[in-house]
Parts: structure tokens; C-alpha cells; sequence
């Protein structure tokens, strides 16, 4: 019996430790939701390729939200029809960033290390987004040319 009181005591501190981060998300996903329209975020994000992926990066790394906040904001996006390498950009390089751990990166470590981390989580957001975006792209081509070699003559 103590192991399962272990293992729910466990569980219930974890979710009031991942609670205020996942509000913070929330809270960020209905200001997207309720400040940005739809056609806007459709314009800036909603085709797929670099200008689309870079946009995505450039307004995740500025927010303090953690890996499991950024959920909530990412499922707006994808529902308010950012393409997938967009959205995939925004959830890497969201959680890695922030104006908050930015500075305090500077304050602990020094200008260099604050630019690599930086610069590391732009990199690695545009790369996975623009694989997506690439990978979605011969997708759909190869789910064309399939559908024409099966109902041709």
C-alpha cells in the first residue's frame, strides 16, 4: 500500500508543479486566439517554406512559455491554419528560449553563451520546420501522382 501512496503523492506534486506553466499556455493560447485573427496568423504562417518557418521562430523565441505550455498556444496555431513546419518551429524553438532565461543565460554565463543558445534555438527551429515543410511537400506529390496512376486509362 505505501508504494501506491508513493506513487500518487508523486503524481499529485507533479501536477501542481506543471500546473502554472500550463496556465501560463492557456492563458497565452486565448490571447492568440482572441487578439490575432485567424486571417492574420493564415497570412504570416499558413504556407509552408522559410519566410513562413522564420516568422514562426522569430515569434516563439521571445516568450517565456516551457515545453509543456507551449502546447496550448501551438494547437491555436495549427488550428488557426499555420502550416506544420510553422507550427512544428514554434514548438521547438518556444520552450528552449525566452526573454527571461535569455537573460538570465547572460547574467550566469556571459554575452557569448548567450548568443550560441540563441542562435542554437533559431537554428535548430528553422532546420525542423523547413524538413517538415519539405517532407510534407513530396508527401502530398507522391499522393498526387498515385491518385492519377490509379484512375488513369
Amino acid at each position: 500500500m505505501g508504494t501506491i501512496q508513493g506513487i500518487i503523492k508523486e503524481a499529485w506534486n507533479l501536477f501542481f508543479t506543471m500546473s502554472p506553466y500550463l496556465l501560463v499556455g492557456f492563458i497565452v493560447a486565448g490571447f492568440l486566439s482572441f487578439f490575432i485573427k485567424k486571417e492574420i496568423i493564415f497570412r504570416h504562417l499558413g504556407k509552408p517554406g522559410f519566410l513562413s518557418v522564420f516568422k514562426a521562430v522569430l515569434f516563439g523565441v521571445p516568450l517565456p512559455i516551457c515545453s509543456c505550455g507551449v502546447i496550448p498556444p501551438a494547437a491555436t496555431l495549427h488550428k488557426s491554419g499555420a502550416s506544420n513546419g510553422s507550427v512544428v518551429a514554434f514548438l521547438i524553438s518556444t520552450p528552449t528560449t525566452g526573454i527571461d532565461s535569455i537573460i538570465a543565460t547572460y547574467g550566469l554565463l556571459g554575452g557569448i553563451f548567450m548568443f550560441f543558445r540563441l542562435a542554437a534555438s533559431v537554428f535548430i527551429g528553422l532546420i525542423a520546420g523547413i524538413i517538415i515543410d519539405v517532407f510534407q511537400k513530396n508527401e502530398k506529390i507522391s499522393k498526387k501522382t498515385d491518385f492519377q496512376r490509379d484512375f488513369s486509362c
